[in-house]
């Protein structure tokens, strides 16, 4: 349904719409590449995901932690902003194998940080921003 097509991301409502249906297609141990420039809206999505999927406590971005973990009834998170990884071996240190071979839905933000050591994405989300128009890509 969502998969292959680009949307329109330029208010929240959109994004709150488009993270709660790209949940629903969502499984257990998938791995969620988000790929975009600083404020094209990947932590907003995330934020939006995790609260569609019955996360209640507060969702902050994971920029300094690497990673946060959220677990509710039928579902255990994974958040990953790895920005500030310097080396992907630093991975290793935040015990990358449970989060990549869990039973969690892992959404890594600027994955490309990771190469070589993350696994290969189930999905993938490309932000954009231009003309000032915000769009997501899933793939």
């Amino acid at each position: 349904m969502l998969k292959g097509q680009t949307h329109a991301i330029n208010e929240l409502k959109d994004t709150a719409e488009i993270s709660r249906l790209f949940l629903a297609a969502l499984s257990a141990g998938d791995v969620v590449y988000l790929n975009g420039d600083l404020g094209t809206g990947k932590t907003t999505f995330c934020q939006m995901l995790l609260q569609a999927g019955g996360v209640t406590e507060p969702v902050k971005s994971p920029t300094y932690a690497l990673y946060n973990h959220y677990q509710t009834a039928e579902k255990s998170f994974i958040h990953m902003d790895l920005y500030r990884l310097s080396d992907p071996e630093e991975l290793y240190f935040i015990d990358i194998e449970w989060i990549l071979n869990g039973d969690h839905i892992v959404l890594v933000e600027w994955p490309t940080k990771g190469q070589g050591v993350l696994s290969d994405p189930d999905w993938r989300l490309d932000f954009d921003w231009q003309g000032g128009e915000r769009t997501l890509t899933i793939t």
